[in-house]
């Protein structure tokens, strides 16, 4: 079974349906809805979901989503604890935190990340798909 990571645009536009989802990218959430892959969602992209959600007024329900990607056995959550900020130091190629939080996710979990982020493909810690 592949495992992959999103960064937030990635799980958006999944969400939404948006053709701004690269084609190999929802090509990994197809897989994931298929059963043949696992799509970790570090806190930190719940959260900036949450905030894109509400600063564009979106017609998407944050709890319902969600509690979907919950229950479905394809998502993962990733919680976000002291002990990843040791990683710090490790990921600081890349400059953004947040984008270091999920690559930091995606190498120590040896997944592929979805995103089209340039830091997080350029820095080579993890590999990309989009």
């Amino acid at each position: 079974m592949k495992h992959y990571v999103t960064d937030t645009h990635a799980l958006l536009w999944y969400l939404t349906d948006s053709p701004l989802l690269s084609k190999a990218a929802s090509a990994a959430f197809d897989e994931a809805d298929a059963g043949h892959a696992l799509i970790y969602i570090p806190a930190i992209v719940a959260a900036e979901l949450y905030f894109v959600i509400a600063k564009l007024k979106l017609p998407l329900d944050f709890a319902a989503e969600i509690n979907r990607l919950r229950q479905s056995g394809q998502f993962e959550f990733v919680p976000f604890t002291v002990d990843d900020t040791l990683d710090f130091k490790t990921d600081e190629i890349v400059p953004e935190m947040h984008d270091r939080i999920i690559v930091g996710v995606a190498r120590r979990l040896n997944a592929a990340c979805l995103t089209r982020d340039p830091a997080i493909a350029t820095s080579r810690l993890a590999p990309v798909v989009w």
